[in-house]
């Protein structure tokens, strides 16, 4: 298999051996995904990260993506919450096979992404709509992670094991702690998506805007606009646009789904410091990493925050 080097480097970075050892068997692996629901040989997906993403066409010629990744948990809640979103505002799980590490889902066609639109406001109005919708009760029994659990793991690792260097300023640990405290003490779970971002909404010529790639957590509503406000925002921008940005997608989750703007800015703390701690665990970093972190630093003390 021809397989892109980002997905070649990145597997044995996340998984370690599992994953070295993954890899020369993925060939076979989809194989049998294409034999037990009778696919066509699809055509490779022009951007995958951790896992082989292929699109191809079932045996009535309907079109579908298959994706096939290490199994491992945050590929069977994706696998969970496909199937508890049963196609709102979602991506349709057809199947999926925990052994396999497979799942067959819609596929987007055209599958244009959200930043593609090229227009600040007309994409916050989109994605709060699906926000709107996409969120639903936590179910009565899930093996899903909650967001507390997220925090509190990411949070501790960092002070202790992935940032020795203290680049994560420790105050603003304490601040994003503070903020996810006075979230969970206002505001009720419900079951979110928990990476909805520019990236992970496309378009459907039949069912509109949907999201894919969910992560499956429970948590406040609120908190799902917070991966969102800190994307889509290139580095080489001023930083004065990039902050204007930011306060117009404030305003719009705030109008559209009846939050105080101090709340939506909550969400947006608490996002930007959880990221940048998963960065120091995956070793992502990079050129600009710091870039959220500096505009949390500006705009969130206009908030009391």
């Amino acid at each position: 298999m021809d397989l892109p080097q980002q997905l070649l480097e990145k597997v044995p970075r996340i998984f370690g051996d599992k994953g070295r050892s993954w890899l020369p068997t993925l060939a076979g692996i989809l194989q049998r995904c294409r034999h037990k629901w009778r696919l066509a040989d699809g055509v490779p997906a022009p951007f995958m990260s951790m896992n082989y993403i292929e699109f191809t066409t079932t045996p009535s010629g309907a079109p579908v993506a298959l994706k096939i990744g290490v199994p491992h948990a945050e590929l069977f809640t994706e696998m969970e919450a496909l199937r508890l979103y049963a196609g709102r505002k979602a991506a349709r799980l057809l199947d999926a096979d925990r052994d396999l590490g497979a799942i067959l889902m819609q596929r987007m066609v055209p599958g244009t992404m959200l930043w593609q639109l090229d227009d600040n406001r007309e994409e916050t109005e989109i994605a709060a709509s699906i926000i709107a919708e996409l969120t639903g009760p936590v179910p009565p029994q899930h093996d899903l992670p909650t967001f507390a659990q997220w925090i509190e793991s990411a949070f501790r690792l960092t002070r202790t094991e992935w940032d020795p260097e203290e680049r994560m300023p420790r105050d603003l640990l304490v601040r994003a702690e503070r903020a996810f405290a006075e979230i969970t003490g206002n505001f009720d779970d419900v079951l979110l998506h928990g990476d909805l971002h520019h990236e992970n909404i496309l378009l459907d010529e039949r069912d509109g805007w949907l999201a894919i790639d969910p992560k499956g957590v429970i948590g406040p509503r609120c908190l799902e606009v917070g991966r969102y406000l800190q994307n889509q925002l290139p580095g080489d921008l001023p930083l004065e646009t990039r902050i204007a940005m930011i306060r117009e997608r404030i305003s719009i989750f705030s109008t559209a789904l009846d939050y105080p703007p101090r709340t939506i800015v909550a969400a947006f703390l608490i996002d930007a410091v959880l990221s940048h701690c998963w960065s120091f665990e995956d070793g992502e970093l990079g050129d600009g990493w710091q870039h959220s972190i500096d505009l949390a630093q500006v705009i969130c003390p206009n908030f009391g925050l």
